[in-house]
């Protein structure tokens, strides 16, 4: 094989490779946890999901974990091919789910709900009560189900809470927040909870829409502090912002850690996979 033609063959080789490095070879059909063993399954850090999967490598399972900060980074590993599944929040699902018909398909759904809380600091009590009723308002008056509605193309919060009769809010308990701002930290990458719109000037979300009623209704200016939800709540810890609203699930280490309100929405793990 003369110079030119070997050059031609290695270029052609070259380009089989980086084909298929792009597109991640072939994938492992997953349908379930159980078929986690020897798969690739992308997953935002910090998450519940993460932990779960950390639980199971653990427990011995083989599974290759592959960690974003963005939950956004998952979806385009599947796209790609690169990995094999996405380990996440049946409400981010939702999202990607909708109008996404020919690229993603939810193959499973874990049969236990997981609730999720407001974070805020530990023995901010007060703060924590006016909260609490400032979300059950939202469920009395039916403005929590029409923001699900908008954000989830259905009402995900019945069942949650069950209000009878209109909630009373002491805003005397708001002796914490300073300088007329309610002040929310939060990771603006988790949609349809909380992201930018296509500008990405502006934050958008379900999250966004609750903390901005919680601010109407304390009669405050609302003002969002965008990090990494594994930082999240060291920003809680040092005082910059007066509350997490991200879509924090409701644990037992947080919940020693953080004073977090009851479920104002609950949610399931689910494995999402490329059609």
């Amino acid at each position: 094989m003369n110079a030119k033609r070997m050059g031609t063959a290695v270029l052609a080789g070259l380009l089989a490779l980086s084909m298929t490095a792009c597109s991640g070879g072939e994938t492992k059909k997953v349908e379930s946890p159980a078929d986690f063993e020897g798969a690739k399954i992308s997953v935002q850090t910090a998450t519940t999901a993460h932990d779960s999967l950390q639980e199971m490598q653990e427990n011995g399972v083989n599974v290759e974990i592959l960690p974003y900060e963005k939950v956004t980074q998952c979806f385009d590993d599947l796209e790609l091919g690169r990995c094999d599944a996405v380990y996440v929040d049946s409400v981010v699902a939702a999202y990607y789910l909708t109008g996404e018909e020919d690229k993603f398909q939810s193959v499973w759904r874990s049969e236990e709900g997981e609730p999720m809380g407001i974070c805020l600091k530990k023995g901010n009590t007060g703060m924590l009560e006016l909260v609490e009723s400032a979300i059950d308002t939202l469920y009395y008056n039916g403005k929590m189900g029409e923001i699900a509605t908008k954000h989830f193309g259905s009402n995900v919060t019945e069942g949650v809470r069950t209000v009878t009769e209109e909630p009373t809010l002491d805003l005397s308990k708001l002796s914490t927040v300073e300088e007329g701002k309610l002040i929310i930290g939060f990771e603006a990458g988790y949609p349809p909870m909380e992201y930018t719109d296509d500008s990405g000037l502006e934050y958008i979300g379900f999250d966004v829409d609750l903390a901005k009623e919680l601010a109407s209704m304390f009669g405050l200016e609302v003002e969002f502090v965008n990090t990494t939800f594994d930082g999240v709540f060291a920003g809680l810890d040092k005082g910059q912002y007066d509350m997490i609203i991200a879509a924090v699930s409701i644990t037992p280490e947080r919940q020693e850690a953080y004073e977090m309100t009851e479920p104002y929405i609950s949610n399931q793990l689910v494995i999402v996979t490329k059609k």
